[in-house]
């Protein structure tokens, strides 16, 4: 099991940059599914693109892409469920529901990389990380409660079908800590991690009928391009933040991304919150608060 790992300013301004920079994905996602570009091409694009982006990068950097077989498992793993599956299935509901809300599911992450990490042995257990796992699921009840403005009749089904993007999310954390090679910087392994979400991909997105090429500069392809942009960059943030403070640590950029999702939404699309929601995101919040808390080590007296 990890020991506690110091967190420095840097650890929380890299964080916040990430969650501010995922936050928009939400967004983006919604604006590629309305000018319809299949979710799994839309994924594929922006994974290769992207991991070919940061290949250019660590060949002008001279550095190379680890080719062992811990790097291929690491890359395959990792970039399945980090950014491939997950980003195919919020792709596919974000039309469903108001890009607000979708962020929302954002906040379940930590509890559930909590409760990954004990099961991994990659954090001890505490009785608080289950309180704020319960927390959290509290929010999930009230989301889905009448009148939560979900956007129609069934749109809480399509809620509770997101929810099994931060469960991927939080086995890919953990694994990102468990099968990263330490000898990779975060740019090698992002660029690893971005090309193997691609191969899983495309297959998947072939045998769907999803192949699609950004060939007209429209909306849907200028969504794929920032898409591309935001995976580059936040995948470097996440594996290095990963390194740094470990995946519990990393897992609380999702209430941050919450906040900035929301404001993407309320900025692009004049999305409102009802009480419900807020009512949600406090549930949440005080969930992630307890997943992530650890109490300061005693000090011992000389």
């Amino acid at each position: 099991m990890t020991g506690p790992q110091e967190r420095s300013a840097l650890d929380y301004m890299m964080l916040l940059g990430a969650a501010v920079i995922y936050g928009a994905m939400f967004s983006v996602n919604k604006i590629a599914a309305k000018a319809g570009v299949p979710a799994l091409a839309y994924s594929f694009w922006q994974s290769f693109a992207a991991g070919l982006v940061l290949w250019v990068v660590l060949t002008l950097r001279g550095e190379r892409l680890g080719v062992s077989r811990r790097h291929l498992t690491g890359y395959f793993v990792i970039g399945a469920l980090a950014s491939g599956l997950p980003i195919s299935l919020l792709t596919y509901i974000a039309p469903k529901l108001p890009a607000g809300v979708m962020t929302l599911v954002l906040a379940l992450s930590p509890p559930f990389t909590f409760t990954v990490s004990v099961l991994a042995r990659v954090e001890l257990f505490r009785w608080l990380g289950v309180v704020g796992l319960l927390f959290g699921f509290a929010g999930v009840v009230l989301i889905v409660a009448p009148g939560a403005n979900l956007g129609g009749p069934d749109a809480w089904k399509w809620f509770l079908l997101a929810l099994l993007a931060p469960i991927m999310f939080a086995v890919a954390n953990v694994a990102a800590a468990i099968l990263r090679p330490p000898a990779s910087s975060s740019v090698a392994t992002a660029a690893g991690v971005l090309l193997g979400s691609a191969a899983v991909l495309l297959p998947i997105m072939l045998l769907a009928g999803q192949a699609w090429f950004p060939h007209e500069l429209d909306q849907g392809t200028m969504a794929t391009l920032i898409s591309i942009a935001i995976n580059a960059v936040f995948l470097v943030l996440y594996l290095e933040i990963i390194r740094r403070a470990g995946p519990v640590f990393f897992a609380q950029f999702n209430y941050l991304a919450v906040l900035t999702g929301v404001a993407w939404g309320a900025v692009i699309f004049g999305e409102r919150l009802s009480i419900y929601l807020v009512l949600a995101m406090v549930l949440m919040f005080v969930g992630v608060f307890l997943a992530g808390y650890r109490r300061p080590p005693a000090v011992s007296k000389a």
